[in-house]
């Protein structure tokens, strides 16, 4: 399962959500290869902020399954681009990973 990026008609709470979700996925296989996990640590908490300051009133569960599908979607990508035997198949994930990850940043001031 693939989860859209922000669209017009999402929230900011629902594309920070998702941003979270996202960055937790690449945060943990960073945890998993031995990688410096610095750099999207320091985003991660950057768009908790950004999900806390503009979550509406009973809104939370929601937002929380939305981190999780999207943590799931990014998470498969990243096994898929690190793991696959098909190189073609491998490739289009890592590039659909880093896209997903160029539109979270494009969200960020300093991104």
């Amino acid at each position: 399962m693939m989860t859209a990026p922000p669209a017009a008609s999402d929230t900011l709470h629902e594309a920070f959500a998702g941003c979270v979700g996202r960055m937790s996925a690449e945060m943990e296989h960073a945890w998993l290869m031995g990688d410096d996990a610095t750099q999207v640590e320091a985003e991660r908490l950057s768009f908790l902020s950004l999900l806390d300051a503009t979550l509406p009133s009973g809104a939370a569960p929601g937002a929380l399954a939305h981190r999780i599908d999207s943590k799931m979607a990014h998470a498969s990508l990243l096994t898929i681009s690190t793991f696959a035997e098909d190189q073609t198949r491998g490739t289009n994930a890592r590039l659909r990973a880093q896209w997903h990850l160029r539109q979270c940043r494009n969200m960020l001031l300093d991104g």
